[in-house]
C-alpha cells in the first residue's frame, strides 16, 4: 500500500467516524490490541449452563483440546496446571476442555467447563487431530496456541503480560 492510498484510507476512516459521532482515536486504540481474535465457542451445557467466550470479556481463558481425558499430552498439561492453578485462578482464569474423540472424567481438581461442540471448536482453532492448548487474553486476543503442553508459569506469564492487562496497570 503506497502512502497516497494509506492517506486516503485514514481520511475516509476519520470522516466516517465524524459522521457517526464516534471518537476515531478511541476506536483505533481499543481495536489495536486484538490482533488475533480467538474464535468463539460455548460451553457448560453438560452442567445446564450456556457460557460463551464473548460473555467472558475481561477474564483470561485457557482452552485445552484433546482426543480424550486419558490422552498423554492432556495428562501432561494437567500436571503443569496443577502446580500453578491457585495463581492462575487468582487472575480470574477460566478453563475449558474440548474432547474430540471421547468424553470421560478429567483426572484433576481444576474445574473445567466442557465445550458444547468440541469438533467444531477444534476445527475453528485449526486443530485437525491430537492435542492443543490456547491461551485467550482478557481482551479476546488469542495470545498463544500450542500443539505441545505449556509450562504453568508460561500460561501465567501470558495472562499477566497481555496488552490489556498492561494498560490497566498503567492507569
Amino acid at each position: 500500500m503506497n502512502s497516497t492510498t494509506r492517506f486516503k484510507s485514514v481520511a475516509l476512516f476519520l470522516l466516517a467516524s465524524l459522521m457517526t459521532g464516534v471518537d476515531a482515536g478511541e476506536l483505533i486504540a481499543k481495536d489495536s490490541f486484538v490482533v488475533n481474535a480467538a474464535p468463539g465457542f460455548t460451553g457448560g451445557a453438560s452442567a445446564g449452563r450456556k457460557i460463551t467466550l464473548a460473555s467472558l470479556s475481561g477474564k483470561p481463558v485457557v482452552l485445552v483440546i484433546a482426543p480424550a481425558p486419558s490422552d498423554h499430552a492432556f495428562r501432561s498439561q494437567m500436571k503443569e496446571l496443577k502446580g500453578c492453578y491457585e495463581r492462575l485462578a487468582s487472575q480470574g482464569m477460566l478453563f475449558f476442555a474440548a474432547f474430540t474423540a471421547s468424553q470421560g472424567r478429567i483426572p484433576s481438581n481444576i474445574p473445567f467447563i466442557l465445550v458444547d461442540d468440541p469438533k467444531s471448536v477444534a476445527s475453528a482453532y485449526d486443530v485437525t487431530r491430537g492435542f492443543a492448548i490456547a491461551v485467550i487474553g482478557r481482551d479476546g486476543n488469542l495470545d498463544c496456541l500450542s500443539s505441545k503442553p505449556l509450562p504453568g508459569q508460561r500460561i501465567l506469564d501470558l495472562s499477566m503480560n497481555n496488552a490489556d492487562f498492561q494498560m490497566q496497570l498503567r492507569r
